[in-house]
């Protein structure tokens, strides 16, 4: 992480200097507490930390070339685990981006790969209550996702190269190959593949995502990796709601079975207030596994989110408090109840540019 730190003080240097290019904080600072039921079988936390702590900087060479690189402060300085590519997990995003044309551009590095619905593209700072398939975390002990397939969020930066096809001003139609991001190294050529579609219609208030990836397993390239998403969000001033279906699954050619993650993810703001922002966000999820036992676990998630913008000249500073709670269905006939978690969250939300 050292390593990391002085290359980005020296880059904001250089930045500063030349006076080209941009440089900005993202930060994002909370206290969480959790408090599990009994069924959790989980102890109850609560803690300071950073939800967000990062540096991203985005230069251009020529009109035709550009670059960027982001690096996390919150996350180890230590290579990505499976990923193969020398990189370390601090490092999100370090690409070129080569304009071909009006319509035709490639990326090639780390960068994002385009997988899940609005969630998967909703920044960090702006997450509160995130889905099963998103984060594959569950509730408490008990109440554990049984997981093989690959979650939203284990893609979200991933080393290859990606082509975009932009149509029609707002619509891009983008190509991307990468490596599976799994923990397994012994087939080091298990490649993923994803297409991915992004439209804005009725002057920006509707926007629609989908995108397909699949790929071979890490352990066994027979085996399959199958992640689906559709996003759809509709804002109509002062409402903006959001919906998104997305289904990751891994398929063992061994036995011929299939573990398979779905969710359904709503949210509601309302955005008529002059400094505040009410959001309400519903998350229904079904873990299906078949893979060495068979059961159908279920997970429901409720959450409630204010937050308010002290500065009206300034939206990027925000204070927040959210409340979520989770409630696990799972097939397990231990257990006499249901494995229940309820969350507080209250931080501060700040993006700057370091040259200003």
């Amino acid at each position: 992480m050292k390593k990391v730190l002085i290359a980005a003080l020296a880059t904001t240097s250089l930045v500063s200097t030349a006076n080209a290019g941009s440089i900005n904080l993202d930060m994002r600072a909370d206290y969480a507490s959790q408090n599990f039921n009994q069924e959790a079988n989980s102890a109850n936390t609560a803690k300071y930390y950073f939800k967000t702590l990062r540096v991203n900087y985005e230069g251009q060479v020529n009109e035709t070339l550009s670059f960027r690189l982001r690096a996390a402060y919150n996350k180890a300085a230590t290579p990505v685990a499976g990923a193969g590519d020398n990189g370390v997990t601090a490092l999100e995003f370090a690409y070129l981006n080569h304009k071909m044309s009006d319509e035709l551009s490639l990326q090639f590095g780390r960068l994002n790969s385009d997988h899940g619905g609005i969630e998967a593209a909703t920044a960090s700072t702006d997450l509160y209550l995130t889905s099963q398939a998103y984060n594959g975390s569950g509730v408490g002990t008990n109440g554990a996702v049984t997981k093989k397939w690959l979650s939203s969020n284990e893609l979200l930066y991933v080393t290859g190269a990606k082509l975009t096809y932009t149509f029609m001003a707002d619509n891009s139609l983008s190509l991307s190959s990468f490596k599976a991001p799994t923990s397994a190294t012994a087939e080091q050529n298990a490649m993923m593949t994803g297409l991915s579609y992004k439209g804005a219609f009725m002057e920006k208030s509707l926007k629609v995502m989908a995108n397909y990836h699949m790929g071979n397993g890490t352990t066994n390239s027979a085996d399959k990796y199958e992640n689906m998403a559709l996003g759809v969000g509709y804002s109509m001033d002062p409402v903006a709601v959001s919906v998104d279906y997305v289904v990751n699954a891994f398929k063992d050619d061994a036995s011929g079975n299939k573990d398979q993650i779905s969710s359904i993810v709503g949210k509601l703001a309302y955005t008529g207030l002059e400094q505040w922002t009410p959001r309400l966000e519903v998350v229904s999820t079904e873990n299906k596994v078949e893979i060495g036992t068979s059961k159908t676990d279920k997970f429901m998630g409720y959450g409630a989110v204010m937050e308010f913008r002290p500065y009206a000249d300034y939206e990027k500073f925000r204070y927040h408090v959210a409340y979520h709670m989770w409630e696990a269905d799972m097939e397990n006939p231990a257990l006499a109840g249901k494995p229940n978690v309820q969350e507080i969250t209250i931080g501060a939300r700040l993006y700057a540019d370091f040259l200003k």
